[in-house]
C-alpha cells in the first residue's frame, strides 16, 4: 500500500508538471497502462527539455553518437580459453586446507599434527620453523623442511616409536604455508601474489587474472633461482585435458607470461569456432584439431583462407583440407569452412505426417506437403499459416515504429479529450501493441493444384519456418461493436451486413464506416465505404473469417493510427482467436 501511495502522488507530480506544456486530460493519461503512460511522459518531457534555450549541447544528442559508435564498432570475437579467467578468481583459489599428496614438499611455515597413541595419548601441533626444523616433546629437534611428506612422515614415526615405548604416532598436515610469487609478463594485472604452498602455475594465473590480450596461453615459464625450470602451455588443459604444471610454486618464484603468438580464427563447419594461438612450428591443420573436428554439415569443397598481404584481405583458395598440413600461419588469418544449409522446417495440424522435416535449398511449400503425407480428408488449406523468423522481425520492426507514432501524436495533441468514446480504444490499442509479441505470417498458398500449375507461387522454405494446417470449420467470427460477439454458421449468400445482422447488429458505439475483415489466408482488408451500400458485396467472406467493428472514435486526430493498429493486430492472429479480445473496451 506504501508504495502504491508513493507511486500515485510520483504519477501525480510527473502529470501535473508535463500538463503546464502539454494539455492532454489527466483522466485519459490515468486510464493508460504503467508502461504506455512511462513512455508518454517521457516523450513528453524530452519534447520540453528540446525546446528550451541550449547553451551547451544536448546530451541526447551525445548518447545518440555514442550508439552510432556501437553500431559501427566491428564486434569483438573472443578469444579461446578467455572465458576460464573471466570467472571469479576465488572459486578457483587454493584453500589453506590439510594437504594429504604424500610427494608434498614440506618449508617454513607448514605445521604438522602428530597423534601420540598408546598408554598415555596426546595431539602435538608441530610447526616448521625458519631453520626447517620441528619440536617434538621428550623427543627434540626433527629437521624436515625439504622433506616430502611422505619422508618426514616415516623420520618423525621411527623416532617416536623408537624413543617412546608403546606410542604410536599418526602425521597429519595440518596447515600449508604462504609463499609470495611474482606473476610478470604479458598478465592482465601483473604483480606479486600471496598463495599457499599447494599452489601451482595455474593457480597463480589465475589470481593474476590470467594472460593479457597481447599475452601467450602456450608460453608461461617458471622461473627460480634465475633459471627456468617449467614451461606450461595451457592448450594441453584446455583442450586436450592434460594437467601441464606438476610443480609447485616457492617463495620468490617468478611466472613469466611471454607475448602472444599468431592468433588465427577458424569457423563454419567445426565444432568448436574460435579464435586461437598457433606456434610458429605448427601448420593451419591444427586449427581442424582444437576446433574439435569437422562438422557432419561442413561442406570441405569451399575451404577459404583470409589473410592480410600488403594491407589487403586476400582470400587464398584451399583445395583440399589435407593443404593445411603444410601451410603456415600469420596472425590475424581466418579459416572459413562453408557448411552445408540444413534448414529445419515444423510442419503441424492437418497433415498425415506432422513434425520436423529437414527441407534442402531451393525447396518449397508444395514439396514438404508431398513429403508429409499430404492433407488429411478434414484439413483446410485455405487457412494455412506460414510464419517465418525474418517476417516476425520485419513486423516487430513495424510495431514499435507504429507504438511511437501513437506517443508522439498523443505528446503533441493539444486537447484529447476522455469524453465520449475516445479513451478505451486508443488505450487499449496502444496496450496491446506495447505488449504482444507479433507474428512472422506470410501470405502464402497452400492448395496443392496451384502449386502444381504455378511454381511461382511456391515459396521456399527457410530454417526454423513453421506451417500450420488448420481443420475444415463451418463458422465465421464476428468480434467487436455488435450486439452480441460470437460465431455465426457460414452461409454463402451473407454478404458482411448480413452476418452483423445475424449477431442483433451494430452498437450505438460501433464505427460502420472502419470494419475490418481477416480471411483464413492471412489477408486483412478494410471496409471503409458505408456498410449499408450494395458495394460491400465485393468483399468475399470465408469460412474461418473474422469480422472485426471497431467502436466509434470521435476525435480523428487517431484516425490513421487506429486503422493502421487494427489492421496489424487482426494481421497477426494468425490461427488464434485470442487476441480479437482486446480491440473492444
Amino acid at each position: 500500500m506504501k508504495i502504491n501511495l508513493f507511486v500515485n502522488i510520483l504519477l501525480t507530480f510527473l502529470l501535473t508538471t508535463s500538463l503546464e506544456s502539454q494539455q492532454l486530460d489527466p483522466e485519459f493519461l490515468e486510464s493508460l497502462s504503467p508502461e504506455v503512460r512511462a513512455d508518454l511522459l517521457k516523450k513528453i518531457e524530452e519534447d520540453s527539455e528540446l525546446e528550451e534555450p541550449q547553451y551547451r549541447r544536448p546530451s541526447t544528442l551525445i548518447e545518440k553518437q555514442e550508439d552510432d559508435d556501437e553500431v559501427f564498432e566491428e564486434e569483438k570475437e573472443d578469444r579461446f580459453g578467455e572465458e576460464i579467467f573471466s570467472m571469479m578468481q576465488t572459486t578457483l583459489m587454493p584453500i589453506n586446507e590439510a594437504n594429504f599428496d604424500s610427494n608434498y614438499i614440506l618449508d617454513f611455515g607448514d605445521v604438522l599434527e602428530l597423534q601420540m597413541v598408546g598408554q598415555v595419548s596426546s595431539i602435538v601441533s608441530a610447526s616448521v620453523r625458519r631453520d626447517g626444523s620441528i619440536s617434538i616433546p621428550d623427543i627434540g629437534k626433527l629437521f624436515v623442511s625439504g622433506l616430502s611428506l611422505q619422508e618426514a612422515t616415516d623420520m618423525i614415526k621411527s623416532r617416536v616409536e623408537s624413543s617412546l615405548i608403546g606410542i604410536n604416532v599418526f602425521v597429519t598436515l595440518s596447515n600449508v604455508r604462504d609463499i609470495q610469487v611474482i606473476v610478470a609478463g604479458n598478465a592482465y594485472s601483473p604483480g606479486s601474489y600471496t598463495l599457499n604452498g599447494n599452489s601451482n602455475i595455474f593457480h597463480a594465473l589465475v589470481a593474476s587474472g590470467g594472460p593479457s590480450e597481447i599475452g601467450s596461453f602456450r608460453k608461461i615459464i617458471l622461473i627460480r633461482d634465475n633459471e627456468e625450470i617449467e614451461e606450461v602451455d595451457l592448450y594441453d588443459t584446455f583442450i586436450y585435458g592434460r594437467s601441464s604444471y606438476q610443480k609447485r610454486l616457492r617463495s620468490g618464484d617468478i611466472i613469466f607470461i611471454s607475448p602472444v603468438g599468431n592468433l588465427v580464427s577458424v569457423s563454419g563447419g567445426v565444432k568448436r569456432p574460435s579464435i586461437y594461438e598457433i606456434k610458429d612450428d605448427e601448420k593451419l591443420d591444427v586449427l581442424i584439431e582444437f576446433g574439435n573436428g569437422i562438422t557432419s554439415d561442413a561442406d570441405l569443397s569451399e575451404i577459404n583462407l583470409y589473410r592480410f598481404i600488403e594491407g589487403k584481405i586476400t582470400a587464398l583458395d584451399v583445395k583440399q583440407i589435407s593443404d593445411l598440413s603444410y601451410m603456415s600461419s600469420r596472425d590475424a588469418d581466418k579459416l572459413f569452412i562453408r557448411k552445408y544449409p540444413i534448414r529445419t522446417v515444423k510442419i503441424s495440424g492437418a497433415v498425415k505426417n506432422p513434425g520436423f522435416y529437414i527441407v534442402n535449398e531451393g525447396e518449397g511449400i508444395l514439396e514438404l506437403i508431398k513429403r508429409s503425407g499430404g492433407y488429411t480428408e478434414n484439413a483446410y488449406p485455405f487457412g494455412g499459416v506460414l510464419e517465418s523468423r525474418n517476417a516476425r522481425e520485419v513486423n516487430k520492426m513495424a510495431s514499435e515504429e507504429l507504438y511511437k507514432s501513437f506517443i508522439n501524436s498523443l505528446a503533441s495533441a493539444s486537447n484529447i479529450s476522455t469524453t465520449g468514446t475516445d479513451v478505451g480504444p486508443i488505450s487499449l490499442i496502444m496496450e496491446e501493441i506495447k505488449s504482444k509479441k507479433p507474428s512472422g505470417r506470410v501470405n502464402a498458398e497452400f492448395n496443392l493444384a496451384i502449386l502444381e500449375a504455378n511454381k511461382e507461387k511456391d515459396i521456399l522454405l527457410q530454417d526454423g519456418d513453421t506451417i500450420v494446417i488448420p481443420e475444415r470449420t463451418n463458422q465465421v467470427y464476428i468480434y467487436g461493436e455488435v450486439s452480441s460477439e460470437g460465431t455465426v454458421i457460414f452461409d454463402k449468400s451473407l454478404d458482411i451486413e448480413g452476418y452483423i445482422l445475424r449477431k442483433g447488429g451494430f452498437t450505438s458505439q460501433a464505427d460502420k464506416k472502419q470494419v475490418f475483415v481477416l480471411n483464413p489466408n492471412g489477408e486483412t482488408f478494410q471496409v471503409s465505404k458505408n456498410m449499408f451500400s450494395s458495394r460491400n458485396r465485393e468483399f468475399d467472406i470465408y469460412p474461418g473469417s473474422v469480422i472485426f467493428v471497431p467502436r466509434k472514435i470521435n476525435s480523428g486526430f487517431f484516425a490513421a493510427e487506429t486503422a493502421q493498429a487494427y489492421a496489424s493486430i487482426l494481421g497477426n492472429i494468425g490461427v488464434s482467436l485470442a487476441s480479437i479480445s482486446v480491440l473492444k473496451d
